[in-house]
């Protein structure tokens, strides 16, 4: 089916409209190319993320999604807009039965159905393939993304963060759709370490833009290298922005992990200067934090360790 697809869309190129008319053979193979990828994208979606890996070098190796990509942006229509109500054949799942009437107006909508699917799933592939063209299609594309598709993948993306049924202990994460950000706070005791990840205008074409906020507990090598590999996640692996977050989750928990509690003040950061208990005593090998050591023994009048009383 792709190649008859293919030398049916041969005269026209992205951004040319190709209107295909109902009940004839060109709608016909044209209709079961775009189902069948349909059906690839769900199968895509719902396969572990190692096997996803895979498929996505497969179809970036062999060619197949620029084509794809190509032949939607001529196929989708310039106007996407369904009725007077504000609904769009992005915002509106398309209706596929026996019943229903298979029209060229439905054909542009499974098409619009299929862009929407594959930007969800494959968002880094789609990227790469919009960087690699050339100036008249890059513009193009990024204006119809833009306009009818960043606004509804955002809010899936945010939604998808806030009905999260992952397990993401000591870790909140919130949404602000308006902003098109999303917050992560990691708590440790009375320490927040927050994180925002904010969406450019032309997700998910562009790269995210990730906020450090306030680093605690960790060098700053360590933090910009935390920063580094969630924004390299986000903008080269197909995964979603929970995704990532779960992947920057797992490296705090690993820094804080096995940390033993400052035996003067018991907590595993301090709570002035944020800090991990450093200053270990020879004798009992208990760590306790600067300035929690420092205050001791101006209090003691002694310079021994406030748990086995052993020269410090």
């Amino acid at each position: 089916m792709g190649h008859v697809v293919e030398v049916l869309l041969s005269d026209f190129g992205v951004g040319d409209c190709c209107l295909v008319e109902a009940n004839t053979d060109s709608y016909t193979y044209t209709l079961g190319y775009l189902l069948s990828w349909l059906q690839l994208l769900a199968f895509f979606g719902a396969s572990p993320a190692e096997a996803r890996s895979e498929y996505a070098s497969y179809l970036q190796e062999e060619g197949l999604l620029s084509s794809l990509l190509e032949h939607l942006f001529c196929l989708m229509p310039s106007n996407v807009s369904l009725g007077s109500k504000g609904n769009t054949m992005f915002t509106e799942p398309v209706k596929l039965s026996p019943q229903e009437v298979f029209s060229s107006t439905k054909l542009q909508h499974v098409a619009c159905q299929v862009y929407l699917d594959t930007i969800c799933k494959l968002p880094a592939l789609v990227r790469a393939w919009w960087n690699s063209q050339n100036k008249r299609v890059m513009d193009h594309v990024e204006k119809f993304t833009s306009n009818h598709v960043t606004s509804v993948i955002s809010s899936r993306e945010i939604q998808a963060v806030r009905n999260a049924d992952v397990s993401l202990e000591n870790m909140t994460v919130k949404g602000r759709p308006a902003a098109r950000e999303v917050v992560a706070t990691y708590t440790i005791e009375e320490v927040a370490i927050e994180l925002v990840v904010k969406l450019p205008a032309n997700h998910p074409l562009g790269a995210v833009t990730i906020d450090g906020g306030r680093r605690v507990g960790v060098s700053q090598s360590q933090w910009r290298h935390w920063l580094l590999q969630l924004t390299t996640f986000l903008t080269h692996q197909n995964g979603s922005i929970l995704d990532g977050l779960a992947l920057w989750k797992r490296n705090v928990d690993k820094r804080f992990e096995g940390v033993e509690e400052c035996m003067i003040c018991f907590y595993v950061l301090h709570g002035a200067t944020c800090q991990l208990p450093k200053l270990s005593c020879r004798t009992c090998k208990k760590r306790f934090h600067s300035d929690c050591l420092f205050k001791w023994f101006n209090t003691s009048n002694n310079s021994s360790c406030p748990l086995c009383r052993n020269v410090f």
